[in-house]
């Protein structure tokens, strides 16, 4: 019997369940774990950090606050000429380097008529973390 012959199915098989084993979901490098971030409303907002937020709303901008063991993260998209925009996070988790988020603006739902306003989405974010950098992504 030939050495293919012998061994060529095990060799086929090992390298199907290797390319399998690679098409899961992957944990990024250095990931500690996945943090437990509270949307907020307006009224939940720290007033120092509604007022930055406020002065800086029409562009956009990526910021951190502390206070009291939570730090708040807000991600603004600036001025957008209509409104029905919606925020989605992605994700936010700790990692070697710090806390890692993406936020991602949606349009308005295709097939609807958005309010013809200008809006200025953004969003604000707790978590119980204090002195981490934040990367936004």
């Amino acid at each position: 019997m030939t050495f293919l012959r012998k061994y060529g199915r095990w060799m086929l098989l090992t390298v199907v369940l290797l390319l399998l084993a690679g098409c899961g979901q992957q944990q990024p490098e250095g990931k500690i774990r996945d943090l437990e971030c509270s949307v907020l409303d307006e009224d939940e907002i720290p007033q120092p950090l509604a007022d930055v937020i406020e002065e800086n709303k029409s562009k956009e901008m990526k910021l951190s606050y502390e206070k009291d063991g939570y730090l708040y993260i807000t991600r603004g998209f600036g001025e957008q000429k209509t409104g029905g925009y919606s925020i989605r996070e992605n994700y936010c988790y700790l990692a070697e380097d710090g806390v890692h988020v993406q936020f991602e603006l949606l349009g308005p739902p295709a097939g609807e008529t958005p309010p013809e306003e200008v809006t200025y989405p953004y969003i604000v974010v707790r978590t119980e973390m204090e002195g981490q950098n934040i990367i936004f992504e």
